[in-house]
């Protein structure tokens, strides 16, 4: 099943063409449990009518950290931001770097690390722990790999495996290059004071040449790499991303190369650069991954049109690919970890503005995305996204953080006209439907409950549902004025919506 394109989702409003059948899967039940499901793409949609899956753009908030100190330059990236909420702490891991841009010299590659209490206001702690031009009064946390050579990237995670021991509850993947060129394994008891668990690489078939990340997976109680591949071997080729699993962390068994359907994944002129991928914590059997995706088409009459044109013309004069190629965002999801679905639009794109976003490099989103306490009035909790930007400007970059509500990526979107959904068949074990729903002052979500073959089920009908209007993260679905659907747990069951100038972004059964 394909997402549908923009050009039929608009068409769709006037016509039928936007449905979708579900009669060749009609056997097929998904059983939810009570776990939570988004619409973040078409995993539980079995017909649609008058509705689209909308993709969400997060929205611009403030500037979250400034990298401008003499480790530092245009370069940083490839950050990693994690909360601790057993520290009551936000962590926040990059690798600091000034690139050669034909404007200023370049400088060495270190791993550094900022830290908040609360995601939003960011500091940058002198740590003491590696010597930068004779001076220990930095944030650096690491500055080669084991014995010596450059460490390319750092990705740290807090270990959720409950056989891991207490000195070892954050670990980390780290690249080599040269003559350490691999993955590098690291544990950690605090997320600062890192310790290498190998003397060399423990996995060394792959390019690398990006942030590689790795976790542990609840859903399948491994440990997960993925892993930067190019498609002819070696570096030739288009940007691919890998798997690789292990029960201890040390040894790994390589599964190839994640799928896509055709016309999705990385693409010849729009190549996969960072991969992101984790599990959702709201939906952990849910992974979500935000690939910047690389594009280069080359010296064209657009690029002296793009924004800094004599910065990006002295670029070129280190390699063409700096000042032509040029980044964005999407998204990615899977719930088995190797067979993905694309958003049907840009997540991030750089947007109309003069500078600081349209330089390849710009637009990365950090691993991953973290709850925050709103800073608008009383709004509820919201997740937290951080991206780069001034990648390859002058002496300095930035990460700025972005807003988005939970469980925000996508929805299923109904305008003025009414239109409906079917789910696929399904099972559950909770008690009440909760939907995280919006709707204009005009706007309304009904839900009808079906046997697989269509026919409502009696007292669930539309006719019995309280009609829903609001904006509400948990909004309890009720017929009558009685929201148990106790009943209905473990039979299988179609969830049948109708809408009007609205979003459903996620269920539960809870």
């Amino acid at each position: 099943m394909r997402f549908i394109t923009p050009f039929l989702a608009i068409l769709c409003l006037f016509c039928d063409i936007g449905s979708r059948s579900t009669h060749a899967q009609s056997n097929q039940v998904i059983d939810l449990g009570n776990r939570r499901e988004l619409f973040i793409d078409d995993h539980l949609v079995g017909e649609m009518k008058y509705v689209q899956l909308l993709v969400h753009h997060p929205i611009r908030e403030e500037i979250a950290v400034t990298c401008d100190q003499p480790w530092e330059g245009n370069g940083c990236g490839y950050f990693t931001v994690l909360h601790d909420r057993q520290d009551g702490v936000y962590r926040m891991y990059y690798h600091a770097w000034q690139i050669p841009t034909g404007i200023e010299p370049g400088g060495p590659l270190t791993i550094a690390y900022f830290e908040s209490k609360d995601g939003i206001n960011w500091d940058r702690p002198s740590l003491g722990l590696c010597e930068f031009n004779g001076s220990h009064d930095n944030n650096i946390i690491l500055d080669k790999l084991g014995d010596g050579g450059r460490c390319h990237d750092f990705s740290p995670f807090i270990d959720s495996n409950p056989a891991a021991k207490p000195e070892e509850r954050y670990k980390a993947v780290g690249a080599g290059f040269e003559n350490k060129k691999g993955i590098w394994v690291y544990h950690s008891p605090d997320g600062v004071h890192w310790t290498p668990m190998a003397e060399g690489p423990v996995f060394t078939e792959g390019a690398f040449d990006t942030q590689n990340i790795a976790f542990w997976s609840p859903t399948e109680q491994k440990y997960i790499l993925y892993y930067r591949v190019f498609s002819d071997g070696g570096f030739k080729g288009t940007r691919l991303i890998n798997r690789a699993v292990s029960d201890d962390f040390l040894h790994w068994t390589d599964e190839g190369t994640i799928a896509f359907p055709e016309g999705e994944g990385p693409q010849p002129l729009a190549q996969f650069y960072v991969n992101q991928i984790k599990p959702y914590e709201r939906a952990p059997h849910l992974s979500i991954g935000f690939p910047a995706r690389y594009v280069d088409h080359g010296l064209t009459a657009s690029t002296p049109l793009l924004p800094e044109w004599p910065l990006r013309e002295k670029r070129m004069t280190v390699t063409p690919r700096y000042g032509t190629a040029v980044t964005d965002s999407i998204y990615i999801t899977s719930r088995d970890g190797m067979n993905f679905r694309q958003s049907n639009d840009v997540f991030l794109a750089p947007g109309l503005r003069t500078k600081n976003n349209w330089s390849y490099g710009d637009n990365y989103i950090a691993w991953h995305v973290v709850e925050t306490e709103s800073t608008k009035d009383d709004s509820p909790r919201e997740l937290s996204l951080y991206a780069t930007e001034s990648y390859f400007t002058g002496r300095q970059s930035r990460l700025r953080r972005y807003s988005l509500r939970l469980d925000g990526f996508a929805s299923i979107h109904a305008k003025l006209q009414q239109g409906e959904f079917t789910t696929k068949p399904i099972t559950f074990s909770g008690t009440e439907l909760s939907l995280n729903v919006a709707t204009s002052a005009a706007g309304m979500v009904q839900v009808e409950i079906r046997s697989p073959d269509g026919t409502p089920v009696s007292g669930f009908t539309l006719e019995d549902c309280d009609i829903i209007y609001g904006d509400s993260l948990d909004r309890r679905v009720s017929w009558n004025g009685d929201t148990s659907v106790e009943t209905l747990a473990g039979r299988p069951v179609v969830l049948h919506f109708v809408m009007r100038e609205a979003d459903v972004y996620s269920l539960k059964f809870e």
